[in-house]
This record gives structure tokens, sequence and C-alpha cells, in this order.
């Protein structure tokens, strides 16, 4: 496909769904492969989360539920049905919030099933006080269903500067990994084959430039920009179908000391390259 260029689409980061016990011992459990800073408590009053900052920019974000929340108010929340010790959701953003209507419009003219909602306003405020603000964008399919987490990207549209949501640059300490791992390489969605075509049209949407084919033939990919900017890695989304369960990966930039497996949590694990 072609079009006017625009602003490549930036990951801004992951989502990995854990309880809230295993949320409280994440720090200890990685403290020998990865720094895990403090999150906090969502507004909603349902989650809270601990963050890993990537010196890229890209952030992995470790999401609870708090043990006492309501069953019904956890049904209805994007993740809430979902399995835990697993990475769910993926986001992207762009510099400017202005710039997401041409990726609306471009979706919904790919007639592919899916459009994107507008974005909805999020924000929280600091302990120093400062407000941060933000705007979230989800998909939906043709029927007025949400889309699958995971299957498209969210979007976290900041409306404030970005570094008051993810310091990473103000604590440097926070992205000196042990393990060596300095941004996201790569993310790779597998997907039943049903869904393999319509889906590699909203892709091709979302990022305005149609997909290149791995060298085995079996993948589909598509090029993110990070918000450092840097060029280190492949910064691909890459997307394949599957007779099996749907899923995400995650391959990790390192420091050039040679690929490493990491296990996150038991039975999840993601490569630093």
């Amino acid at each position: 496909m072609s079009g006017p260029a625009g602003p490549r689409p930036t990951l801004d980061h992951i989502v990995i769904l854990v309880s809230h016990q295993t949320l409280q011992t994440i720090p200890d459990r990685l403290q020998d492969v990865l720094v895990v800073a403090p999150g906090g408590a969502h507004a909603d009053g349902l989650t809270s989360n601990k963050l890993i900052l990537l010196a890229d920019g890209v952030y992995i974000e470790f999401i609870a539920f708090f043990d006492d929340v309501d069953p019904e108010r956890r049904r209805r929340h994007r993740w809430g049905n979902l399995k835990e010790n697993n990475i769910v959701d993926w986001a992207y953003t762009l510099p400017h919030e202005g710039g997401f209507g041409a990726v609306q419009q471009r979706v919904a003219d790919a007639q592919a099933g899916y459009t994107y909602d507008d974005p909805v306003a999020g924000g929280r405020t600091k302990p120093d006080g400062t407000v941060i603000r933000w705007a979230v964008a989800t998909g939906r399919t043709a029927d007025g269903s949400p889309s699958w987490p995971g299957w498209v990207p969210f979007w976290c549209l900041d409306r404030t500067p970005r570094n008051l949501r993810v310091p990473y640059e103000e604590h440097p300490e926070q992205v000196l990994h042990p393990c060596g791992a300095r941004g996201v390489s790569s993310v790779s969605l597998a997907v039943p084959w049903q869904f393999l075509t319509p889906l590699g049209q909203v892709y091709d949407a979302v990022h305005n430039a149609s997909s290149s084919v791995s060298v085995y033939g079996i993948e589909r990919y598509w090029h993110f920009g990070v918000p450092s900017e840097s060029t280190e890695g492949k910064h691909v989304i890459l997307l394949s179908g599957t007779d099996g369960a749907s899923g995400i990966r995650l391959a990790l930039q390192g420091d050039g000391r040679g690929r490493i497996s990491l296990e996150l949590l038991p039975g999840l694990l993601l490569e630093v390259e």
C-alpha cells in the first residue's frame, strides 16, 4: 500500500498479566537478570503494576488485579478473563496524538473487519503533585465487539510529555539490567490461520506500508520505532498463523554478549539477542 508518509508507530509498552501475589515477588525473582522499577495502583482501583524500563524507552508492565476486586468488575475489564503469567497485550504510541486520526482512517479504509475507537482520556497525579494525562484507543471488530487483546495493538497517546509517564532517562540506574537487555528487538504474534489475512491488512494500514516476508516465508513483518529513536535491534512486529493457541512472544536487544534465554515467570520465556 502507499500513501502520504507519516510518523512510524512507536512501540510503547508490553503488558504481562500476573497474580497480585506474583507481582509482589517479581523484584526478588528477577533481581539477577532485570531491574524491576516500582509502579503503583491505577485510578480505577482494580489493578496495580511494576515496570521494567528499557534504555530504548519501551517498558514491560507487570499488571495484577487486586485480590479483593469485585469479580464482575474484573470480568468486564479488557484483561480480566485472560490467563495469568502471560504476555496479554501491547501498545503503540505516536509523537503526537494528532497523527492518530490518520491511523484510524487507514484501518477503516482497509475494510478488514477492524476499526479503532476514538481515544479515551486517562491520567493520574504523581505524589509530588505532577499531573500526567494520556488517552487510550482500542480496536473493535466488525460486529462492535472489542478486538482480542494483543491481536492488534492498543494505543497509549500522551497529552503531557511522555517522560512524565515513563521516566527512563531520569533514572538511568533502572535501565542497567544485569542480563544486558537494552531494548525490544521483536514482538511475535501467532494467530489462527483464518485471521492472518485480515490482520495483515490491519497492520499494513497501521504502518502505512506493506509487509515484508521473513527469510523462511512463514512470517510477515513490519518495522516500528522506539521512543529513544535508537536504531539498535531489529524493531519488527512479526505475524504468523498457527493451528494451536495464539500467543505473543518477546525478544529483547542485548549488549552484544550473545543470545540468552530468560524465564521471567514459570513457563514464560523471552530471548535476549
